[in-house]
């Protein structure tokens, strides 16, 4: 039985690094200043007990500059899933389109979603807590379970069962970037630990019709 081998099907990935130090600075000091300076959004998701957003102005290009040589990696490293997008009839640039910051509160979520686009990221600007600790009664707290900090992302096997892949957010992912396929279910626990806002930023990669 030592010629036993397992063949992994191919599928799409989530591409992970860091901020410069500098832009993440950048970034939090005009997070931090967002009711006063930036222009409210609003989405399907706002509503009550979902994070306060704003669009991103001050800092939107160098972030934007920031994101492009991510993309070209990730189609590097994914060839096919952007061939496999065949809905225009001509061939377009890629357009890193508007930011947005996502202000959460304690006790907050963003419930499962997907993005419009080809490409989204994720950025963690701030967490106001270093560690997975829960210090409440539990039946005081809905999501009690091992998810709450969490990013996760939501998805199918190859034998089409429902997937999920939790990643409990601290301090030390301040500055960590995901870029991912827009069209992967993804959704932000609550935190519970700090009355100060986790702060995200968001956005999106599409093609550029004009």
């Amino acid at each position: 039985m030592n010629n036993l081998q397992f063949y992994y099907l191919p599928n799409l990935g989530v591409l992970k690094t860091n901020l410069t130090k500098e832009l993440k600075s950048k970034l939090l000091e005009e997070c931090t200043n967002a009711k006063l300076n930036n222009k409210l959004l609003r989405t399907g998701l706002t509503g009550t007990g979902v994070p306060i957003q704003f669009l991103l102005k001050e800092t939107k290009k160098e972030l934007q500059e920031f994101i492009i040589p991510l993309v070209n990696s990730y189609f590097e490293a994914h060839p096919d899933y952007f061939k496999s997008i065949n809905i225009l009839n001509k061939k377009c640039d890629l357009l890193i389109d508007k930011p947005w910051m996502n202000l959460q509160r304690k006790h907050e979520y963003i419930p499962n979603h997907i993005h419009d686009g080809i490409l989204s990221y994720n950025i963690f600007i701030k967490i106001p807590y270093k560690e997975k600790k829960l210090n409440h009664n539990k039946d005081e707290i809905p999501f009690i379970g091992s998810k709450f900090n969490s990013f996760e992302f939501s998805f199918t096997n190859v034998c089409g069962q429902p997937q999920h892949h939790s990643m409990n957010i601290t301090k030390k992912d301040e500055g960590v970037i995901l870029l991912f396929p827009s069209q992967l279910t993804h959704c932000v626990y609550p935190f519970y630990e700090s009355d100060e806002y986790r702060i995200s930023i968001s956005g999106n990669v599409k093609f550029n019709v004009d």
